[in-house]
């Protein structure tokens, strides 16, 4: 029995925290789930992601790089996210991404700032859509909050999460559907 209680909290563990929706449509664009990871800090799930794509690909540079549509999706899951943390991870996030050389987006990055002002909660859904011919549109519950332009922010904000130093090398693996 014990090895069987064992087994099943071993399963449960590995599971999604959370259902993401097979695919998302934002201005008539449709892109489907890649792949989805958790978020994890100090053994705390902090939110759950998936990384929305036209096709499948499991190359992070090539997602990085490419200009056509494509989506971060992410769902909160703990109170311990708060509008000040997230900022402060999404800052170190891009420090990280640009290999330290945030200069060249300063700009774009303050724009996107700006739309993480309000207080965040357990169940809001951030999505984060790249389209070529207007940016990364920031929405907040289905709330269009901003569109930040250039493939260069698009770039250093996806890199936040696949990049060859990410937030979570576990959370790339799983977006990237590996």
């Amino acid at each position: 029995i014990l090895l069987l209680l064992i087994g099943s909290s071993l399963s449960l563990s590995t599971q999604a925290a959370v259902e993401l929706p097979k695919s998302i449509n934002h201005e008539g664009v449709e892109l489907n789930l890649n792949g989805q990871g958790t978020r994890t800090m100090f053994f705390v799930k902090i939110y759950e992601s998936g990384l929305y794509l036209n096709s499948a690909n499991s190359s992070a540079e090539e997602v990085i790089y490419q200009d056509s549509a494509m989506a971060i999706l992410l769902e909160v899951t703990s109170s311990m996210l708060t509008a000040d943390s997230m900022k402060k991870a999404i800052n170190d996030g891009f420090v990280k991404s640009t290999n330290d050389n945030t200069q060249p987006i300063v700009d774009q990055i303050s724009q996107f700032m700006a739309t993480l002002y309000d207080a965040v909660a357990v169940n809001d859904v951030f999505e984060f859509i790249y389209l070529p011919e207007s940016g990364v549109h920031v929405l907040k519950n289905s709330e269009h909050l901003d569109a930040v332009a250039g493939l260069d922010f698009k770039k250093a904000f996806f890199g936040i999460w696949l990049s060859g130093n990410p937030v979570q090398k576990s959370l790339k693996k799983a977006m990237l559907g590996s």
